[in-house]
């Protein structure tokens, strides 16, 4: 048997594969492997972008609104433009007001509540025009509370020494607001 001679690789192929590996792994380590970083890193940037885009568009949107009710909202009124406000719709709706007390204001926050309580006496639909102005007038107003009871249920009522019919009702009403301080 003839022994196999050992040849050696031919060392022209063994140095281009060794200089197509390295030239792989260059190609990857230093130009693949930092796009795909980049990559990863923009696409990150991007999904960031587009919560932060679309958070600005509801604060745009929630300051357009907010505009709009800018106006409703008094800024550093006291207790006494409560107590005027509500004495002139009462007088043009024609309800006579037989007490109007205002509360102490409560604190809250940049806020101030504001209320004031009404005894008033008229006629049920007069009543009810007056807490329609209030609920509806171009300031925030609220009616709190209202108890509203007939005349003629209450004992001391005498009819014909009265200017008010049996019918009329007697009013209790809690308006409330909100200030802003300054």
């Amino acid at each position: 048997m003839k022994k196999r001679e050992n040849k050696k690789p031919n060392s022209i192929i063994v140095m281009s594969a060794v200089i197509v590996l390295a030239t792989l792994a260059i190609g990857v380590l230093l130009i693949f492997m930092p796009f795909l970083n980049n990559r990863r890193s923009l696409r990150a940037s991007i999904l960031n972008e587009r919560d932060r885009n679309v958070l600005l568009g509801t604060v745009r949107a929630l300051d357009k609104h907010l505009k709009v009710y800018e106006d409703r909202v008094p800024e550093g009124r006291g207790v006494s433009w409560l107590l005027n406000e509500v004495s002139n719709m009462a007088a043009k709706e024609k309800i006579e007001v037989s007490s109007i007390k205002p509360g102490s204001p409560e604190d809250r926050g940049s806020y101030t509540k504001l209320y004031v309580t009404l005894d008033t006496i008229s006629d049920y639909h007069k009543l009810g025009k007056f807490i329609a102005s209030i609920e509806s007038s171009g300031k925030f107003l609220k009616v709190e509370d209202i108890k509203i009871k007939r005349l003629d249920f209450e004992g001391d009522f005498k009819e014909d020494e009265s200017d008010f019919s049996a019918f009329d009702a007697k009013g209790h009403i809690v308006i409330s607001t909100f200030v802003l301080k300054e």
